[in-house]
C-alpha cells in the first residue's frame, strides 16, 4: 500500500514540473591554461561559468524552451552547442558529440570555419588602415570588397544547404537566423515555409518569422499596406495619404541617430532633386524615439519631403509591418500603389527611376 501511494505521490510531482523542461548536460575538455569556461546565450550573455578542474568542465540545468547556447572560454572562438540532453565539447577541436543534433551540428558548424577566417582577414586589413588614420587605397579596397563578398556568398549557400539538408533538425535556426540580412529574401522565405521545416518551430526563429510576414509585403507586384503614424507637427496620416496617388514613392525607413542612413541622405536628396517635378515622390518613416532629435536633423539635412513617425524606435509599427530589421531600408511604390522593389542603393533607385520617369 505505501509503496502505491509513494509511485501516485512521484506521479504527482512530475505532473508539476514545467512541460517545456529540457535537462542537459554540457561537459568536456577544456583549452590549454583555461581556467574558466562560460554558457552563452544566443545574444552572447553569460549564463553559467565554472572553473576548470583537471582540463575538463561541466555545465548542468534546464533549457527552458531554449535549447541552443554557446561555450566559451577567454581568447577562444565560441562553439555551438545544442542543449537536449547529454553533450560533450572538445573545445580544443572543436568537435561537438553525445547527440545526433549536436553532431550534425558539429559537422556543419567546422564547414563555415574557412570562409569565416577569410573573411575576418579582409576586415582585420580594412579596420588596420582606419585605425592608423590612412585611407583604404582603392585597389586594395575593390580585393577586400571582392573577397569579402565572395565569401559571404559562399556562407550563405552553405546555410541554404543546411536548412534543406536537415528540415526535421533544430540547429539549421542558428545559422539561418545569423544570416538573414545577407540573404535573398525569397531564398529566406522559401527556407523558412517550405516542407514546414523543424528549425522554424524553435524560440530563435520567433522574430525570424515575424520579419517574413513583413518581407511578403515588400515583394514586388504586392499592394502596399497602409499605416497610420504622425507627421512632425503630431498630427496622425496616413500612409495611404502619400502613396497610391500617381507618383512613383519612395518610402524611405531612417533614423536621426544612424549614422549610415544620415551619410546616406545627401544621396536620397540628389535622388528627390532630380526626379521630384517628374512624377516622384518621397516618405520618410522614422525609427527615432526622441521628437526633438527626428525633427532636428530633418531641419538640419533640408531634406522637405513628407515625414511620419511613432517614435517607438525598432518597436515602429512602419519596421515591424514591412520586416525591416536593419536601416537604411528603401521601398519604391508604384503609381497604383504596388511594390516596384527594395533593398536597392541610390544607384540603383537611380537608373531604375531613369527607366520608369522617361
Amino acid at each position: 500500500m505505501m509503496q502505491k501511494t509513494l509511485l501516485t505521490l512521484a506521479a504527482c510531482a512530475a505532473s508539476l514540473l514545467p512541460m517545456n523542461a529540457q535537462q542537459y548536460e554540457v561537459s568536456g575538455k577544456a583549452p590549454a591554461g583555461a581556467k574558466v569556461v562560460y554558457l552563452m546565450n544566443m545574444q552572447n550573455e553569460a549564463s553559467d561559468s565554472v572553473v576548470v578542474k583537471n582540463g575538463t568542465f561541466e555545465f548542468k540545468g534546464d533549457a527552458q524552451g531554449k535549447p541552443f547556447a554557446l561555450v566559451a572560454s577567454n581568447g577562444q572562438p565560441p562553439i555551438y552547442v545544442m542543449l537536449d540532453g547529454k553533450a560533450q565539447v572538445d573545445m580544443t577541436t572543436r568537435k561537438v558529440s553525445g547527440t545526433a543534433e549536436n553532431e550534425a551540428l558539429s559537422i556543419w558548424q567546422a564547414k563555415f570555419i574557412e570562409p569565416q577566417k577569410r573573411i575576418q582577414k579582409v576586415v582585420e586589413e580594412y579596420t588596420g588602415y582606419k585605425q592608423q588614420g590612412k585611407e583604404v587605397p582603392a585597389d586594395v579596397e575593390k580585393r577586400i570588397n571582392s573577397t569579402y563578398d565572395a565569401e559571404m556568398a559562399t556562407i550563405n549557400k552553405l546555410v541554404a544547404a543546411c536548412c534543406e539538408q536537415n528540415r526535421q533538425s533544430k540547429f539549421p535556426a542558428i545559422f539561418l537566423v545569423q544570416s538573414v540580412q545577407s540573404m535573398d529574401k525569397q531564398t529566406v522565405i522559401k527556407l523558412a515555409e517550405e516542407g514546414n521545416p523543424a528549425y522554424m518551430q524553435v524560440d530563435l526563429t520567433k522574430r525570424l518569422k515575424s520579419s517574413i510576414e513583413g518581407w511578403k509585403r515588400q515583394m514586388p507586384g504586392t499592394m502596399f499596406t497602409d499605416l497610420t503614424l504622425n507627421d512632425t507637427q503630431g498630427k496622425a496620416r496616413k500612409l495611404s495619404e502619400f502613396v497610391g496617388k500617381g507618383k512613383y514613392v519612395l518610402i524611405d525607413f531612417w533614423a536621426s541617430w544612424c549614422g549610415p542612413c544620415r551619410r546616406e541622405m545627401p544621396n536620397v536628396k540628389a535622388l528627390y532633386e532630380k526626379y521630384k517635378n517628374k512624377g516622384f515622390d518621397i516618405v520618410g518613416l522614422s525609427l527615432d524615439n526622441d521628437s526633438k532629435a527626428w525633427k532636428t536633423a530633418i531641419e538640419k539635412m533640408g531634406i522637405n519631403w513628407n515625414h511620419l513617425s511613432d517614435l517607438k524606435g525598432w518597436q515602429s509599427t512602419a519596421a515591424r509591418t514591412y520586416g525591416v530589421n536593419s536601416i537604411p531600408a528603401m521601398l519604391l511604390v508604384g503609381p497604383d500603389g504596388k511594390i516596384v522593389g527594395g533593398g536597392m542603393s541610390t544607384e540603383e533607385l537611380d537608373k531604375k527611376l531613369g527607366e520608369l520617369l522617361k
